[in-house]
């Protein structure tokens, strides 16, 4: 499967209105699966937290709009737009400086 670069910004609109019609200011979309990788748009609004938990198999994710923060075992990581991070192995949040949205790549088990 394939998804060009329009299509991954429509998404990005559509998912920032329901993130914003949302209660809890955020939402989040399976874009693309192949066995056991995993690539999932997640928006959230400035102030909104994914919640700790914990890391997958394997899980990078790039910013593609905002900056967010991913909080975990005391330390902290700021990642603007464009930027690419290997999620850390322990449970973790993240949180949105300004209104954001990430493309979050698993591998899951």
């Amino acid at each position: 499967m394939h998804l060009s670069s329009a299509e991954l910004d429509d998404l990005l609109t559509t998912e920032a209105q329901k993130a914003k019609a949302s209660h809890n200011g955020r939402s989040a979309v399976a874009v693309l699966k192949d066995g056991h990788l995993r690539h999932t748009l997640i928006t959230l609004l400035e102030g909104s937290r994914l919640n700790e938990h914990a890391k997958p198999l394997a899980a990078t994710l790039q910013v593609l709009r905002g900056t967010i923060v991913v909080n975990w075992a005391g330390e902290s990581r700021v990642i603007e737009h464009g930027g690419l991070f290997v999620l850390p192995d322990a449970l973790h949040d993240v949180v949105a400086n300004e209104d954001s949205a990430f493309l979050l790549t698993t591998v899951v088990g």
